[in-house]
Order: C-alpha cells, then sequence, then structure tokens
C-alpha cells in the first residue's frame, strides 16, 4: 500500500474517530459504512501499516463497546463456561444411558443445546490458537449468544487465508460438539432424534458460509466475507508481482 494511500486513510480514520467520540450512540450509518470500508482495504494488504491498524482497532472498540457492552477476562470466563457445560453434557450422557426423556423437546436434547451454547466460544479459542489471532475476554455477540471478543490488531496483522479459515472452524466446531453427542445418543439408543441438531446446522451453514443469511449466518457468514477478502488479496498480489 502506498504510503500516500496510507496517510489519507489515517486521516479518515482520525475524523471518523472525533466523530465517533463526540456522539457514541448516535453514529451515523454513512459514518459507520465508511469505516468498515477502509477495515476492508486493510484486510486485503499482506503488511497492514501499524498506525492504520491501531487507530482502527480503536474505532472498532468502540462501535463494539456502544453496541454490545463490555467483556469479560478470560480467565475468569472460559473456567466458568467450560464448568457449565460439562454440567450440561453431563446431563446429556446420564439421559442416554438412562433412556431419560426423549423426543424433541425432551431432556436429551436440551441438554444437546445448552451444552452448546456453554461450549460455543470454545470454538474460536481454538481456532484463535492455531490462526494466531487472540482475544479481549468473553462477550455476548451479534446473536446473543456467548463468544470471545476478538483482539483487533492480532486480527487484522493475520494473513487473510488464516482469517478466513479461524471463522469457518468457529463455525464447524458447533457441528463437531453436535455431531459427536448425536452420534453417541444414536449408538446407544438408536434416537434419530438426538441427530437433528446435528443435520440442523450442517444443513444451515451451507446458505450462511455462501453469504444468503446475511449477518445473521454467524460465523459462517463472516467466513464468506473472509472469502471474498481472500480473491481480492491474491489478485491484489499476482498485479504486484507482475
Amino acid at each position: 500500500m502506498k504510503k500516500q494511500t496510507v496517510s489519507k486513510m489515517i486521516d479518515e480514520l482520525n475524523e471518523i474517530h472525533k466523530q465517533i467520540t463526540k456522539d457514541n450512540d448516535n453514529v451515523p450509518k454513512k459514518v459507520k459504512k465508511r469505516f468498515w470500508k477502509i477495515v476492508g482495504q486493510i484486510k486485503r494488504t499482506s503488511n497492514p501499516d501499524r498506525k492504520l491498524v491501531t487507530k482502527a482497532s480503536k474505532i472498532r472498540d468502540l462501535l463494539y463497546s456502544q453496541k454490545y457492552g463490555g467483556s469479560i477476562p478470560l480467565w475468569l470466563a472460559l473456567p466458568f463456561l467450560l464448568f457449565l457445560g460439562v454440567i450440561c453434557l453431563y446431563g446429556f450422557i446420564y439421559a442416554v444411558l438412562n433412556d431419560v426423556w426423549g423426543g424433541i423437546g425432551g431432556y436429551r436434547h436440551f441438554t444437546i443445546w445448552w451444552t452448546m451454547c456453554f461450549l460455543y466460544p470454545f470454538g474460536r479459542f481454538i481456532a484463535g490458537k492455531f490462526t494466531g489471532i487472540k482475544f479481549d475476554g468473553y462477550a455476548i455477540g451479534s446473536l446473543i449468544f456467548p463468544t470471545l471478543k476478538i483482539n483487533y490488531p492480532s486480527y487484522l496483522t493475520t494473513s487473510p487465508p488464516k482469517r478466513k479459515w479461524f471463522f469457518f472452524f468457529s463455525g464447524a466446531w458447533t457441528t463437531i460438539v453436535m455431531g459427536i453427542m448425536g452420534i453417541f445418543g444414536y449408538l446407544i439408543l438408536r434416537d434419530t432424534i438426538l441427530l437433528v441438531p446435528f443435520v440442523f446446522t450442517t444443513i444451515a451453514y451451507i446458505p450462511s458460509a455462501m453469504g444468503f443469511l446475511g449477518k445473521y449466518g454467524g460465523e459462517m457468514w463472516n467466513f464468506h466475507r473472509e472469502r471474498k477478502i481472500v480473491r481480492d488479496w491474491r489478485r491484489i498480489m499476482a498485479s504486484d508481482d507482475k
């Protein structure tokens, strides 16, 4: 990215930052749109300028706080979520081994969803370990699910392909956990209803990964967005090599 372009983007980010800090609760949509457009440009850069990353991260944190509030430290949140997830998982295993109330909406079915709810953030945590993306803490995401707030400097400086696969695994984690639980229950009880959450999430991820569900597609919508960014990034890289 040319120095002149970087300087212009920094000036724009400084102006956006002033508008947001002036009235964080009433940020015009066009200001947010312009900000995310600049973020998209940064994402398509192999080695983004450090000043750009720092300024964009500060603005993103302000917008995040305005929309979702603060976050809880990982050292406090993750053990608690794991504890709750293990309790629900134990309840599921107990219900399967003792053939406790089944069917749609039954106890066994109920514990699958709650186990996934509490263990959901660990998909991001594991993906972050493999891609180098860090986290600022535990928070509530856009779909009112527990999630991990991404540390934006580490996110923007991670290569586009790694960001893409970060979201893919984060989304696939839901299906992996539900699949393991559903298959376990089926093998013990031959109860196909326990496979419903696994089948539902698997089918739902197809339109999500294609972008048909928009922001409601969760992690797979993020994967779809990053997949397009990777395509543009590779095209830019190829043109720079000529």
